[in-house]
């Protein structure tokens, strides 16, 4: 029951991050693809990252060694970027698209990636407190739950603004910056509780509302710009 309980919550999540975005290209087919595309490539990106680690864990003690754990969060950074990215840019090139709808598709992909990688570490804590367990408070499971929507945003977010260079331009600046963030975010997530604060979801916060607001004012004037 918690894991259906948790694909529900990462699912309605995913909407509330995306929808504003998306605005009326949620009518357009070709997006539901997308984020159906999307959440196959969870599957894929999981196993290809795993591959990239495995060919490097000679090298790097991903385990106890402080660059492993740092290398190993840029590899699931970029990886991850990189695929959930692609069939957006595909959706993008197969018929004509505006900087809205190049953002849009961008924010349905990140969705769905977010969505389905996010929903097996939402079971834990929706399990512990469906069955009451002392083994956490109930404001830290409260906390790891609501910053799971965070961490999907975040998803939406970096993948919009590829979106949106596919279609007006610095398509590679994107995707470096994007893959930076991934990168911050995932070793703020790897810190989890500093001094008692939840530094992980704090971070991921503040940096995935700012880059929402950031990408709203951009749809807002290219709207108002179509408009005019």
């Amino acid at each position: 029951m918690p894991q259906y309980v948790a694909i529900a919550v990462a699912t309605a999540f995913a909407l509330v991050a995306f929808l504003p975005l998306a605005g009326r290209s949620v009518l357009r087919p070709l997006l539901w693809l997308t984020l159906i595309a999307c959440t196959a490539v969870g599957f894929i990106v999981r196993d290809g990252t795993q591959v990239v680690l495995d060919l490097l864990r000679p090298y790097f003690d991903m385990a106890a060694d402080p660059s492993g754990a740092v290398v190993s969060t840029l590899i699931a950074a970029a990886v991850g970027e990189l695929l959930k990215a692609t069939p957006a840019l595909i959706a993008i090139s197969l018929g004509s698209a505006d900087d809205v709808t190049g953002l849009a598709f961008g924010a349905a992909a990140g969705a769905a990636f977010g969505a389905f990688v996010r929903w097996p570490l939402l079971a834990f804590p929706i399990a512990m407190i469906m069955s009451g367990s002392s083994l956490t408070s109930p404001f830290f499971a409260g906390v790891a739950i609501f910053g799971g929507f965070f961490w999907i945003l975040a998803h939406v977010v970096t993948t919009a603004y590829v979106g949106r260079a596919g279609v007006s331009g610095g398509l590679g600046r994107a995707l470096f910056f994007a893959v930076f963030i991934q990168f911050v975010l995932g070793l703020a997530e790897r810190m989890r509780v500093v001094a008692s604060i939840p530094t992980g979801v704090v971070v991921t916060a503040v940096i995935s509302v700012a880059m929402f607001s950031y990408l709203w004012s951009l749809r807002s004037r290219a709207l108002a710009a179509a408009e005019s």
